[in-house]
């Protein structure tokens, strides 16, 4: 059985599976979400960022949370140093790095400060060099030009200890000895990579989806096939819609690759909305694969994969939780109990569990 995290404005939505259908709880209310993810070494260990309220972590599968990372209270034991913005933006989980059979947990904040934690998020580490980095002078958010994020954490396939982060807006940056040195953003990378990721079928390859696009014609998507040393950016197809938010790949197939795309970003996040899901396969176009998704009016779409059955993805808006099946050329409605809020809330992020 599945179970969906979907992240709200305001609360993070919990769907489980069952045998008579769907049951849905509210979790976190009043906070943001902005980034899910679950711990490969236990399945019952969700951690939640939250933009303006912290990090939270459940050992139920998401039943219960715990706030953590703060840093120590002067009555209790000092416990590393904390996390020092509440504005978490982003955590992931190694898939295999440990230590003393713990993954390493990562998190990255606003403004631009990143962390790591060896006991499963109870006491945190800065990476501290990447604040020294030349490009960090010309990091900045566009709605919030004082101020700039980490957006993605990106462990890799091939080194336990090399790590690709990109900044929003400014840099993509990289480590290959977890953190004693850092790699500024090379010649002709990405400036603002909003989803990056990595595939274990392909080692070394790296995935951008990008709102470069707005920036430089054919510049909305770019792979590197030696862990971010090297760009290559492969936008035919995505003339129409070059901004580029979020991205998931197929977990049997390193070349088959879905993302959500606008025209401009006021269409992905603000007035006029208008929202799409683009596929490449291989290295054919990017063609858009949208009947069924409600479109217009929809805030950017989050992706995710099934964790049980091959090839099926879904995409989550303000509209409500879609699956496209193997095969399928459609996308299907879940139907689920969507609340009505939901229509006006900025979804930002998909977290998909099986047991």
């Amino acid at each position: 059985m599945r179970t969906f995290y979907l992240g709200m404005e305001d609360e993070l939505y919990k769907i489980e599976e069952t045998a008579n259908g769907y049951v849905t709880t509210s979790h976190l209310q009043g906070t943001q979400p902005t980034s899910v993810a679950q711990d490969p070494q236990n399945k019952n260990r969700i951690y939640c960022a939250t933009f303006g309220h912290g990090l939270w972590k459940s050992e139920d599968g998401g039943a219960s949370w715990r706030a953590i990372g703060k840093v120590s209270p002067y009555y209790e034991p000092v416990s590393g140093d904390g996390i020092r913005s509440a504005h978490v933006t982003a955590v992931a989980v190694h898939p295999y790095k440990q230590s003393n059979g713990n993954s390493i947990v990562y998190v990255g904040t606003e403004p631009s400060a990143l962390y790591y934690s060896k006991d499963n998020g109870e006491s945190w580490t800065e990476f501290k060099g990447i604040q020294t980095l030349p490009s960090k002078a010309n990091w900045q958010f566009p709605p919030r030009p004082h101020t700039h994020h980490v957006r993605w954490i990106t462990p890799s396939y091939v080194d336990e200890n090399h790590l690709g982060v990109s900044v929003e807006f400014g840099a993509f940056i990289s480590t290959k000895d977890h953190g004693e040195s850092w790699n500024d953003r090379p010649i002709f990378s990405p400036l603002d990579t909003h989803t990056l990721l990595a595939h274990p079928h392909c080692p070394g390859r790296l995935y951008a989806a990008c709102g470069d696009g707005l920036i430089t014609e054919g510049h909305a998507y770019a792979e590197s096939e030696d862990e971010g040393q090297t760009w290559t950016f492969m936008s035919e197809g995505l003339d129409k819609h070059p901004y580029l938010y979020n991205m998931v790949l197929n977990p049997n197939d390193p070349n088959d690759r879905l993302v959500s795309a606008s025209v401009h970003a006021r269409e992905a996040h603000h007035a006029s909305l208008h929202s799409t899901v683009y596929r490449k396969k291989g290295e054919r176009p990017w063609v858009e694969i949208a009947d069924g998704l409600p479109c217009e009016g929809s805030y950017s779409h989050v992706l995710a994969s099934d964790p049980v059955d091959e090839n099926v993805f879904y995409a989550m808006s303000n509209k409500g939780l879609y699956r496209l099946d193997q095969q399928a050329t459609k996308w299907m409605k879940v139907e689920i109990e969507w609340k009505a809020s939901f229509d006006n809330q900025h979804p930002s992020c998909l977290l998909i569990t099986a047991q």
